[in-house]
């Protein structure tokens, strides 16, 4: 059978028991330490550990847990701290709980499972009397995690957790409370769920979309089609209750916390918007970004501009905003890193004409067929670069930089325009086929924000 697993002779070792030898057998292996688990004489244990004490090996052995339906016996601890799990996002979780350095990065939950939970627990609590530390949460894809909620003066609360994801909601609170009738000047919003008996609104700190391109018109909360089916199906336990009532969720500081965020730019105004397709975030920041670019695409596409402005960040934006005065603010995309996935998503959307503002460090990058220009993935090639400085007709020297942009001052003046057309050519190359029915236009951008075309 081990062989049938792809073991091999050489990785195998065995033991045999005999009345008048106690232990014999090929057990010939070099190592430190043995694992094995607590499987009693019928796994051979005793006898595992008497050939590993004889190699003088480390013996590590697993405990069988105690089974979790069974009550403790007199004068055992109390058998709990058992999490049962239906899914890789709840065991991954309480891997991280359990473990905190078993896994490199760790995951958060998205402000739509933070608002469900804390839905959820200020339901339990109106109906129930009841005030768990934990609620149930179910996730899109019908899993159902363990979500952390608190407790205030009249409503439930859930703390925002980004986990390794750079987040500026991270740690935010999220509040979900009966409403027995709005308070004067309150400003609510319904989201439309169809529960019967549950209405929930959307007030303080959320925000509201006011430019087409989301999954609901302008003046709706700005809660996503994900987050609001989410809370739907997480409520919809509770609707079948008599009782008639509603909830309203809010964000303290809100309002203040989304100037932070790409939500001025989206259109999204007087808070932070509820979204997470999946419910979890995953500890890959380049995910999350990926998915605030497509966003940011799809509302350029829908204020009706000609032309999407793609950029590294908010310096190279604001000198290609004076290039293009008359585009509106959404026409301007951050990229970050990813220009490929950029690039992309704007072919997808049939985007017919994109401008690439690039500054020299990622143009290098660029140039050499890295669509993803993260640091962490690539670096300047000196070979590449002294190949496009021969190209131009400038072959200086260049061992002692260690910055692309040290180039600015090197280069001769009249050598600078020749230079940068051949880093575009290189760059063009590249990414023109990923935009193959749009027109497609690379600009330079130095560090005082002259800006090189073609």
């Amino acid at each position: 059978m081990a062989h049938q697993q792809g073991a091999t002779d050489e990785q195998l070792c065995y033991y045999e028991t005999d009345p008048l030898t106690p232990f014999r057998g090929n057990f010939d292996v070099d190592a430190d330490a043995i694992l094995l688990k607590e499987s009693g004489l019928s796994g051979g244990f005793t006898e595992k550990v008497e050939a590993a004490r004889q190699k003088g090996m480390r013996i590590i052995a697993i405990k069988r847990p105690k089974d979790p339906s069974r009550p403790p016996l007199k004068g055992e601890e109390n058998n709990g701290g058992w999490r049962v799990v239906n899914g890789p996002y709840g065991l991954r979780r309480a891997v991280e709980k359990l473990l905190p350095e078993f896994f490199p990065l760790h995951s958060g939950l998205t402000t739509g499972t933070c608002a469900t939970a804390a839905a959820v627990a200020a339901t339990i609590r109106l109906l129930k009397g009841e005030m768990p530390g934990e609620v149930p949460v179910l996730l899109p894809d019908g899993e159902t995690i363990s979500v952390a909620v608190g407790y205030g003066d009249g409503f439930a609360f859930c703390i925002k957790e980004a986990g390794d994801d750079p987040d500026v909601t991270n740690g935010i609170e999220l509040r979900a409370a009966p409403l027995s009738s709005p308070k004067k000047g309150e400003n609510l919003t319904p989201v439309p769920l169809g529960l019967e008996n549950i209405e929930v609104y959307a007030g303080e700190g959320i925000g509201r979309f006011t430019l087409p391109g989301f999954d609901f018109p302008p003046g709706e909360p700005a809660i996503n089609k994900g987050p609001r089916e989410m809370i739907r199906r997480n409520l919809e336990q509770f609707s079948t209750s008599n009782f008639q009532f509603s909830i309203i969720l809010s964000v303290p500081h809100g309002e203040e916390i989304a100037r932070r965020t790409f939500n001025p730019r989206l259109g999204i105004e007087g808070g932070i918007s509820i979204i997470g397709v999946s419910g979890i975030v995953k500890p890959f920041s380049e995910e999350a970004f990926i998915d605030s670019i497509r966003k940011c695409m799809e509302v350029a596409k829908a204020s009706g501009t000609e032309r999407v402005v793609i950029n590294s960040g908010f310096k190279s934006e604001q000198y290609l905003k004076t290039l293009y005065p008359d585009l509106p603010a959404q026409a301007f995309v951050q990229y970050g890193n990813y220009i490929g996935e950029t690039l992309r998503i704007a072919s997808e959307l049939s985007i017919p004409n994109v401008t690439l503002g690039v500054m020299l460090g990622k143009a290098v990058k660029l140039a050499q067929g890295h669509l993803d220009t993260h640091s962490k993935k690539v670096t300047m090639d000196k070979d590449l670069v002294r190949g496009l400085l021969e190209e131009a007709g400038c072959p200086i020297n260049i061992d002692d930089i260690t910055l692309a942009r040290e180039l600015w001052e090197r280069l001769p003046a009249e050598k600078l325009a020749g230079f940068s057309k051949v880093v575009i050519t290189h760059c063009y190359d590249y990414c023109a086929p990923l935009l193959p029915e749009g027109k497609l236009t690379i600009l330079l951008i130095d560090d005082e924000g002259y800006v090189f075309s073609s």
